[in-house]
């Protein structure tokens, strides 16, 4: 029996190795595997610290056989000194590697040159590449680099991804990830379950511009269409300038993002038919912090709470670019990098706790932004205890802009009460949840929906919306949805770096009778799951050691493995086989 377990665990050995490809150890074997890839080929970056990694490809690999540039264990293999990834070429992926400890980065003048390029040094762009699981940490030039424009990842091509990886402490100019959309193209990116936090500005907010955690395009190319998706993300504790997210490009959306402890907004700043739905916003009465900033044409904004958001400027007075959601005003024949008119908007089912202003109205900014609003509604909105207004209109909206349908409880508005269903009530429009205020039992919210939306067939927590009879407000009462917003510890589970679902050693195994085996990787307990009994369970390190042992006699059970080296380990019983990576 001893035999048949130890070649069961070398064909694991050899197994991993094949699906593996080539180990590379150092920078000259990476050079050479990188020359000699081709689809199909994956390359392995042994553990451990690569100094001043210089990582061009540029092939063309196909779907069914991508190229592969993983770590040999996530979380083990760092990139430090001077060290930046450039991809060029189709169906590429790169995963697993932190970048840390930065030194001589490569300056010119004005810039230092991306982290992560998507395109290669001959500047042939990536289409159908994807970074995941990887983790940029402080990644940053020197004090006196600060305001020399540094992205760390940066967007070319079509079809690419950039998921469940972290990004926290960035200082100095320069987004975190940027879509350069240098050429009007539409490009379908894909940014997701990623976490960007403990960005610290330079100076103080809003000081200096280029600082957000995301941009999609440019103004030069903004009035053409990038139907990117930026989605299940969370930023946490974030200060830089006005925009979180800058959307600059027609046709993206932004959904199911978390937005805690920050300053800033989430900012539609040039571009048209962009959609913003079922995000989580807790500003935690910051100073400079709102929700949503509106600018350009046909945009659905619905679907999402907002908390907490302070119009307050580091100087005492009140900025005009903050507000739960804020809608500019327009400037006349507007160049592409200035303030194009709103237009044709809907904003609609939209929660609003402890705000100090709720929906802002016509902002002005400057004295040569006349144009109001056109054509926007504003309906089935709920707030609660806007310290200011409810709804500060600054700039009435012309056209057929209607309010209708708002509820308030407590503070005022610059609307008439009474009139298109905008009411205000006393109390029980909300009640305090464990992390989020939510609709009570007779709440006036309840099946108060005015108007038909053929967009709004969930609520903010992915529940069924009746399409008549629906509540005011982000949420469906009683549809149960699972969307809650994400927390500090979704981070390494969910979302950001080491979360990654479906990676050789992060993937849970199914086997002949139905064996479950789950989180993988772990690093305290791991569960298992059988359709029959589970007799005996044994645990083998990759020597055919034996390191634990014990007779379950259930269909499940969970594993103290906290006192586990980190490593890959073979699970057997019930005659079958499994996996897990404890880190």
């Amino acid at each position: 029996m001893k035999k048949s377990i130890c070649f069961r665990v070398l064909l694991f050995v050899i197994g991993l190795q094949n699906v593996f490809g080539q180990t590379v150890t150092n920078n000259t074997q990476l050079q050479a595997a990188i020359s000699a890839a081709s689809a199909g080929s994956t390359i392995t970056l042994a553990n451990g610290t690569w100094n001043n990694i210089y990582l061009s490809i540029n092939k063309t690999a196909n779907a069914t056989n991508p190229i592969k540039i993983v770590a040999q264990t996530p979380g083990q293999v760092f990139f430090e000194g001077n060290s930046r990834i450039s991809l060029g070429g189709a169906y590429i992926i790169f995963e697993g590697v932190v970048f840390k400890n930065p030194s001589s980065l490569v300056d010119n003048g004005s810039t230092l040159e991306p982290v992560i390029e998507f395109r290669s040094s001959n500047n042939t762009a990536c289409s159908n590449c994807i970074v995941r699981n990887i983790k940029i940490e402080s990644y940053n030039g020197t004090t006196a680099q600060s305001q020399d424009t540094f992205k760390w990842i940066i967007l070319y091509g079509q079809y690419n991804e950039v998921s469940y990886s972290s990004f926290t402490g960035k200082y100095g100019v320069g987004s975190i990830i940027n879509d350069n959309r240098d050429i009007a193209q539409v490009n379908y990116h894909k940014i997701h379950h990623n976490y960007f936090a403990d960005r610290t500005p330079v100076g103080v907010i809003n000081d200096l511009n280029d600082q957000d955690a995301i941009r999609i395009g440019t103004s030069a190319t903004s009035l053409s269409d990038s139907y990117t998706e930026v989605y299940n993300n969370l930023f946490n504790n974030w200060s830089g300038e006005v925009e979180i997210i800058s959307n600059k490009s027609g046709k993206n959306k932004y959904y199911n993002n978390t937005f805690r402890n920050y300053q800033g907004t989430l900012t539609l700043r040039h571009g048209n038919d962009c959609e913003v739905f079922g995000n989580y916003f807790f500003a935690n009465n910051n100073i400079f912090s709102g929700g949503i900033r509106i600018i350009g044409e046909n945009h659905k904004v619905y679907n999402n709470y907002i908390e907490g958001v302070n119009s307050i400027k580091p100087d005492g007075s009140t900025t005009k670019t903050c507000g739960g959601i804020n809608i500019s005003n327009g400037r006349v024949n507007s160049a592409l990098n200035g303030y194009y008119q709103v237009k044709n908007t809907i904003i609609t089912n939209n929660t609003f706790v402890n705000c100090d202003f709720g929906i802002r109205m016509g902002t002005d900014v400057s004295s040569d932004l006349t144009l109001a609003p056109l054509n926007v509604t504003v309906a089935n909105n709920i707030m609660l205890n806007s310290s200011n207004k409810a709804i500060n209109q600054v700039t009435a909206p012309t056209g057929t802009s209607i309010y209708q349908g708002n509820i308030r409880q407590t503070g005022s508005w610059d609307i008439t009460t009474g009139t298109n269903n905008n009411i205000a009530v006393t109390s029980g429009l909300l009640t305090s949840g464990t992390d989020f205020y939510r609709v009570q039992t007779g709440s006036t919210a309840i099946n108060y929906g005015n108007g038909t939306y053929a967009f709004l067939t969930k609520d903010i927590l992915g529940g069924n919306r009746p399409t008549t009879g629906f509540d005011a407000g982000a949420e469906e009462f009683g549809t149960n949805g699972t969307n809650l917003p994400y927390v500090v510890s979704n981070v390494g589970n969910t979302i950001g770096f080491l979360s990654y679902p479906n990676n050789l050693t992060t993937e849970h195994f199914l086997t002949d009778n139905k064996l479950v085996l789950y989180p993988n990787p772990a690093s305290n307990l791991i569960t298992i799951e059988s359709e029959t009994v589970l007799n005996t369970v044994e645990i083998y390190d990759y020597t055919c050691k034996k390191v634990y042992s014990k007779n379950i006699n259930s269909s499940k059970t969970s594993i103290d493995v906290s006192t586990f080296s980190k490593g890959l380990y073979l699970v057997k019983t019930n005659n079958s086989f499994s996996r897990v990576l404890i880190k």
